[in-house]
């Protein structure tokens, strides 16, 4: 019986005909040699539950300091500590303006400074009093905050990159630097491998310390002739991740740079694609978290949500239950583990492999194969055999999703652009590990192959090996 291809990585393509097939949800792992197949395909890690936050609106950024996560929703700063076996909420002040917001502290001990920079303007911020607008006057507007060897470092939309004094929020009208390797000012100041990163829309300039004496500590080391596309669209600099900068540059593509001054392109024409449609660049954003083995770099616009997994170089899609993208919105490492709130209220959750859903919705897991034709020759499919990690039913578990789980499956016999209404086979219940996934009796395809759509939903564990079809070429 011929294999079933199932994608590494997934490939819609321009149009269904010419996609190579698609994970949605769903991920791959590299197994070891000699067992039954040399790739898994795993669902992505769930969304579990951590805290409803107090107030409206959608997460706008976050800092984790001294075992308290800060996170702005809407308008408002909220402080989370854990409490007993679980977490509360503190509503510490407002925090004006819209888009995102972006904290920094420093070192300064045994209390840091915090200082959040957002669309109104910035801030100092207490943990118990909340915020207030940033005290020293001598810092104009800037558009973002990071944070480099005592120093805060705030860039403008002018251009000027501006430092206070170390471990202080002081800040000298003379230690400040005017990035002009090209036109058209600063988005994002971003500190990375011991550097501080100036992205514009056109260039990227890099500082590293030199300890000037007077005026500006910082000395450009190098420019790199790639921009990017708008502020949120970056992400890989947070504590606790490992050390790969990741953002969506100028010219819509998404670069990786480990080190050295020399971005690698990782994106796929796909991607490409999917980054060109956006009309509002402003509403892209990116985030970072890791699960065990798999540390995951992820872009999410208005329609579509492509996730990076640096482990093997694939790339996957997310998507929420009845979403047209994924509704993670931020990512942080705090209380040990990575936290992401939400695009439409200020739930936050953790990412957890073993959770098979996002909160309370199902996880839908979507896997299509590519196309196994024998063009211009039609095919005859008397059966397919499909091999997944059964049994894994849940004895105690919810019923029948978790006690007796299913998959969905359905064919396309025109390249993927319309598939048969689906049939269901159960995966085992718990212990049934002579279950078979098959389905007989699969028809004629048309010319251009056979594709075949795999869907989950159950949550319990579920992982898909390969997959075989029998098949008769017939003359056309």
């Amino acid at each position: 019986m011929p294999d079933i291809i199932f994608p590494l990585s997934s490939a819609p393509g321009r149009r269904p005909i010419e996609g190579q097939g698609r994970l949605v949800n769903a991920m791959t792992e590299q197994l070891g040699p000699g067992g039954q197949a040399d790739h898994a395909r795993r669902p992505a890690p769930g969304l579990r539950f951590l805290i409803d936050t107090l107030g409206t609106g959608a997460c706008r950024g976050f800092l984790f300091v001294n075992n308290v996560l800060l996170m702005c929703r809407g308008d408002r700063l909220i402080k989370i500590e854990p409490a007993g076996s679980g977490y509360a909420a503190t509503d510490i002040g407002g925090l004006a303006g819209e888009g995102p917001v972006y904290f920094e502290r420093n070192n300064k001990a045994p209390t840091p400074d915090i200082v959040a920079v957002a669309s109104e303007g910035a801030f100092q911020i207490d943990l118990t009093t909340g915020p207030v607008s940033f005290i020293d006057p001598d810092l104009d507007q800037p558009n973002s905050v990071t944070f480099q060897d005592g120093y805060f470092i705030f860039t403008l939309a002018d251009g000027r990159i501006v430092t206070s004094g170390i471990n202080d929020t002081s800040v000298n009208p003379l230690d400040f630097t005017t990035a002009q390797a090209r036109p058209g000012g600063l988005y994002r100041g971003i500190s990375f491998g011991q550097q501080t990163f100036a992205f514009g829309p056109n260039s990227i300039e890099v500082f590293a310390n030199t300890a000037q004496a007077e005026g500006f500590p910082f000395t450009r080391t190098a420019v790199i002739p790639r921009g990017l596309i708008a502020p949120d669209a970056i992400a890989g600099f947070e504590d606790g991740w490992v050390s790969s900068l990741i953002w969506v540059g100028d010219d819509r593509a998404v670069y990786r740079l480990d080190g050295g001054y020399v971005p690698s392109l990782i994106s796929t024409p796909d991607i490409d694609r999917a980054l060109q449609s956006v009309d509002d660049v402003g509403s892209l954003h990116a985030l970072v978290f890791t699960h065990p083995g798999h540390p995951c770099w992820a872009i999410i616009g208005p329609d579509f949500a492509w996730v990076y997994d640096l482990s093997t170089g694939f790339w996957h899609e997310r998507q929420s239950y009845l979403a047209p993208n994924w509704l993670a919105k931020g990512s942080v490492r705090a209380f040990g583990e990575w936290v992401v709130g939400h695009a439409a209220n200020g739930r936050l959750y953790r990412i957890d492999d073993d959770y098979r859903r996002e909160g309370d919705d199902p996880m839908v897991i979507r896997i299509t194969s590519a196309q196994g034709a024998a063009f211009p020759n039609r095919l005859a499919v008397p059966r397919a055999d499909f091999n997944f990690v059964v049994g894994q039913g849940l004895a105690g578990g919810v019923q029948p999703v978790e006690t007796d789980p299913r998959c969905w499956i359905s064919y396309s016999d025109d390249g993927g652009n319309l598939f048969s209404t689906p049939v269901w086979r159960q995966l085992g219940r718990q212990g049934e590990y002579g279950t078979r996934v098959s389905i007989n009796r699969c028809g004629l395809t048309g010319p251009v192959g056979r594709v075949w759509r795999l869907e989950m939903s159950d949550p319990v564990y579920v992982t898909l090996l390969s997959g075989a079809h029998e098949i008769d070429a017939r003359p056309r």
